[in-house]
């Protein structure tokens, strides 16, 4: 009698009506998927930090334009802050519509991106406060009146995202460490 080959052994198992897997085979499929998966589980975390992190800085970047659009349009002061009761941008942020008036302070849009790990560092070139304010003529300005430029350093687990806002109220988004004139955290002022 000549040996049968194991495919040829698995097929006729199959034809009489034997299915399935045994429990070694099982488990082993099921070793090799954890160890796969805990394998992944840091790539993934990266990702999902670096893809909330864009996240963040598209809706900060968003932000900041419909705040200098808003003081333009409606001509007032517009102030982008930390959330009510915060002292810093972490937690989210708002738009306040005449921020130094009292009967006449509006909000007029709040933002929570719902990130336990986001911090956001905001540089800029006055110095005091951890908000921005839009005059009606659509620039930022420092308390003494001068163009004021801003930074604003997203990170969250490694991930590390800018949102720079130009004297003139240009606006760009870069990564640090990838995109050439995009400085550190820790750099220079703002451009």
């Amino acid at each position: 009698m000549t040996a049968r080959p194991a495919s040829i052994h698995r097929i006729h198992r199959i034809q009489r009506g034997e299915r399935g897997l045994t429990l070694a085979e099982l488990l082993t499929a099921l070793a090799v998927m954890a160890i796969l998966a805990a394998a992944a589980y840091p790539t993934f975390q990266d990702l999902l930090a670096r893809q909330q992190v864009a996240l963040a800085a598209d809706r900060l970047a968003a932000s900041l334009a419909l705040a200098r659009a808003t003081a333009l349009g409606r001509r007032t002061e517009v102030m982008l802050e930390p959330l009510a009761g915060e002292t810093t941008l972490d937690h989210g942020w708002q738009l306040v519509a005449n921020p130094g008036a009292i009967k006449g302070r509006t909000v007029l849009s709040v933002v929570e991106p719902g990130m336990a790990c986001l911090s956001v560092t905001l540089r800029q070139t006055a110095r005091g406060t951890n908000g921005l304010k839009f005059l009606p003529v659509g620039y930022s300005r420092s308390e003494q009146g001068g163009f004021q430029a801003a930074t604003f350093a997203l990170s969250c687990r490694g991930a590390q995202r800018q949102v720079r806002l130009g004297a003139q109220g240009r606006i760009r988004l870069c990564t640090p460490g990838r995109d050439s004139d995009c400085d550190a955290a820790d750099g220079p002022e703002p451009p």
